[in-house]
């Protein structure tokens, strides 16, 4: 991998990660919303974003024939019909977690997720790692580990967001499309369903019930950049990074969203939260000197 292949990626893993790290001030203003009636609003605007960013980069021409190629390469279609269905449900019981007071386990999910693209670099990919970096990716398993003892009960939640996801990563990057095409496919498969569901809400719905305001009218739409634009730069970022470099880089988001959690909306920082965040923290550390030290050495 080159080095300015390295760069590029990292530019965009931290777009990503800042994006989704900030992105809970963007849910807040849409708190009103049902949680499945925003989730089809997502998937329907994401998708029409991404024709608009297809269009700026192609001509008409060349995007009917990527689009014909996909279609009829079955490996492919079957590749983004299965990230199709995980992305959906990843989402899905995030939003179950939420809605049932399971907002702990869906927090643990981030911190666990970064430990599950790691260990899928070093187990699918062959990845390599240093003395120094295993043990900065242990440092931050056992802040993790600290917190799913602490939370009291078995992190079925947080390990499937995990998971999941995680995968997602890994089929993304073994699959050779680009980011913003394989994820608007990905957004075809799912629209049937987000369609028929905001279609079955507008039917059944009483009529005082049916309708937002302007402005949220306005935040829904914006919603398709907003879920859109992080997921097109991790995906860009996966098929360029190791997947141990792309793990540890993404408690980037979850720290975000902690900080914004402690300073902004005044919620507790408990005796867990400052042992996990600083075995989190010190693995970062470790894993940057390990990363920088020797390129400085040749130097």
């Amino acid at each position: 991998m080159s080095q300015e292949n390295n760069t590029t990626g990292i530019a965009y893993a931290l777009g990503a990660f800042i994006l989704w790290g900030l992105m809970p001030l963007f849910f807040r203003e849409l708190s009103h919303v049902p949680e499945l009636e925003f989730l089809g609003h997502r998937m329907i605007w994401s998708f029409l974003f991404l024709i608009f960013l297809l269009f700026f980069r192609r001509s008409y021409i060349m995007l009917l024939s990527e689009i014909g190629q996909i279609i009829t390469n079955r490996k492919m279609l079957l590749m983004l019909l299965f990230t199709a269905a995980l992305i959906s449900s990843n989402w899905l019981v995030y939003i179950w977690a939420i809605a049932n007071d399971n907002v702990l386990q869906a927090s643990l999910g981030y911190y666990i997720n970064p430990l599950m693209n790691m260990a899928l670099g070093m187990l699918v990919l062959g990845e390599r790692i240093s003395k120094r970096k295993q043990f900065s990716v242990s440092l931050a398993a056992l802040g993790v580990l600290y917190m799913i003892i602490e939370s009291g009960e078995f992190p079925w939640i947080a390990l499937y967001l995990a998971t999941s996801f995680a995968i997602y990563g890994l089929v993304r990057k073994k699959a050779a499309i680009g980011a913003v095409m394989g994820q608007w496919v990905e957004m075809l498969i799912i629209l049937p369903v987000a369609l028929t569901y905001l279609a079955y809400l507008n039917i059944s719905a009483t009529p005082e019930a049916i309708g937002h305001d302007n402005y949220t009218l306005f935040m829904l739409v914006i919603s398709g950049a907003v879920t859109a634009i992080p997921l097109v730069l991790f995906t860009s970022a996966a098929r360029s990074l190791p997947l141990t470099t792309l793990g540890l880089l993404q408690y980037i988001a979850p720290t975000i969203t902690f900080l914004l959690a402690i300073f902004l909306w005044h919620e507790p920082f408990t005796m867990t939260h400052m042992v996990a965040f600083g075995c989190i923290w010190g693995a970062l550390v470790i894993y940057s000197m390990d990363s920088f030290l020797p390129s400085r050495q040749k130097s």
